[in-house]
């Protein structure tokens, strides 16, 4: 082969690297940003990464013998601390950070085939044209391959490949999609979502916004749009190392150095934080919230239990004691589907005075967006039951004061259901007795064991350890259970 056609086809591709783009890196930097290869390179482990689609097409009268290098971003099969996973990255510089070539696609076919887990950087306008562009010629040579388009795709790897989406910038349109359809959306201060950026809305509705006026993760954080906001692009990353590190068990965990102290964070009446209590009982700093600003009465996240990967969820009595509304249905119905597909037990720690319904006032001297909220369940919090009644992972429940009205059933399965809790147990400030209508004729007051809080830890250790490594678990699923749950 002759080196000019080696030669050639090196030229096309090092034009998409950043020595080859100073103006481009430049402008990157001088906003406190990474390119599109610096992110992966800080996501990835060192001599891991596969790139894929970097010659996207074929020009017969173009120079340099005709190769046209893939624009809008970059793509790789790459290892975070040894566990492969896919890792894409839109570059906003480079065609606005457009899809094309359906390159994503691709990649969505391999994830769905080997149950890799995905990372997207997700700053951009939208999809773009597809090459050959028209009446350029070019001969498309990293065309659809497999299975999937972009939504069909990201709809059917719900509940059953991990994905985790970064938005560090305005993401519109496709890109915004790709957000909403992850498991997991972390994002930075400034940074927006939206299915229609400024210029759409201008040109219908004739006003300017910036994309984040338009459509701030500020903003999202507040209505549950996005599971975390971090700093900038470097907390981002670790953040997504840390949430799929949980997919991994590891043989064991060091106890909380405030896990002997557990016995006082719980008072016998009125509010407290229930976050110390949950560090107290997982392995030390492992605990990971998410959505911490949405749905504030309940709290959930990830951590682990003497090494074994948990989902925590837990009434949070500092805020409105513990009282779920149609957010924290929504919050708690989310991660139990979550859970429940990727196969991690449920520790349930239940304080909750009950439930609460919120409707319209319809009295015409009320403000506008007056509205009533009043004890009473509707269909938010029957869906958090469902997902319980469909779940197959076990949940351990710990019922520290109150569980009134159908708390219970939300927080952690009905007690006479298919989703009854592996064990149920009780501390000594548990309420015992029939404090509303339905827990009078709906025993929640049967404990497998009333025990000291300090002994928790230990038994939820203990009794974790019986379950299967989930190695073994994801390996012998054959099929996803369900979707999770978008919002």
């Amino acid at each position: 082969m002759r080196e000019s056609k080696l030669g050639a086809l090196a030229a096309a591709k090092a034009r998409r690297h950043d020595p080859a783009r100073p103006d481009a890196v430049a402008s990157v930097h001088s906003g406190g940003k990474l390119t599109a290869r610096e992110r992966l390179g800080f996501l990835l482990d060192d001599d891991s990464t596969v790139e894929y689609g970097s010659i996207a097409a074929f020009d017969p009268d173009g120079m340099d013998d005709g190769w046209i290098a893939e624009a809008g971003g970059v793509d790789f099969v790459g290892r975070i601390d040894g566990q492969t996973v896919i890792a894409s990255s839109t570059d906003y510089t480079d065609r606005g950070g457009g899809y094309g070539a359906a390159r994503l696609e691709r990649l969505m076919g391999l994830a769905d085939e080997h149950r890799w887990p995905i990372v997207f950087f997700v700053d951009g306008g939208g999809s773009r044209a597809r090459h050959p562009r028209v009446g350029l010629g070019h001969i498309e040579t990293s065309g659809p391959i497999g299975r999937f388009q972009l939504f069909d795709g990201m709809a059917e790897l719900s509940g059953w490949v991990p994905t985790v989406a970064i938005v560090s910038g305005p993401s519109f349109a496709g890109h915004a999609s790709l957000a909403g359809f992850s498991d997991c959306v972390i994002s930075t201060p400034g940074s927006s979502i939206g299915m229609g950026g400024p210029p759409m809305v201008e040109a219908a509705l004739g006003i300017t916004l910036t994309p984040n006026e338009l459509a701030g993760s500020e903003m999202h954080e507040q209505s549950g749009g996005i599971d975390l906001l971090v700093a900038d692009e470097h907390e981002a990353i670790a953040q997504a190392q840390r949430y799929l590190s949980y997919l991994i068990d590891r043989p064991e965990g060091a106890p909380s150095s405030t896990s002997g102290d557990i016995a006082t964070l719980v008072p016998d009446q009125g509010a407290y934080d229930v976050l110390p209590v949950i560090e107290a009982l997982v392995d030390e700093a492992s605990f990971m919230e998410l959505r911490p600003a949405f749905g504030r009465s309940v709290v959930t996240g990830f951590a682990r239990v003497g090494g074994r990967s948990v989902g925590v969820l837990a009434s949070q009595p500092q805020v409105d004691l513990g009282m779920i509304d149609e957010s924290a249905a929504v919050k708690i119905n989310r991660f139990v589907e979550l859970c429940d597909s990727y196969d991690f037990p449920i520790v349930s720690l239940i304080d909750s005075v009950g439930t609460v319904t919120t409707w319209p006032s319809g009295d015409p001297e009320d403000a506008d967006g007056a509205t009533v909220t009043e004890p009473g369940v509707n269909r938010w919090h029957t869906r958090a039951i469902s997902a319980h009644q469909h779940r197959t992972v076990p949940v351990v429940a710990v019922q520290m004061r109150r569980a009134d009205g159908l708390s219970h059933h939300i927080m952690a399965g009905s007690p006479n259901a298919r989703a009854i809790p592996l064990q149920h147990l009780a501390w000594p400030t548990v309420e015992i007795g029939h404090v509303d209508g339905y827990s009078s004729v709906r025993n929640v007051n049967a404990f497998d064991d009333v025990i000291d809080p300090r002994e928790t830890r230990e038994a939820m250790v203990r009794l974790i350890g019986h379950l299967p490594d989930r190695s073994v678990t994801r390996a012998a699923q054959a099929k996803k259970k369900h979707p999770v749950d978008t919002w």
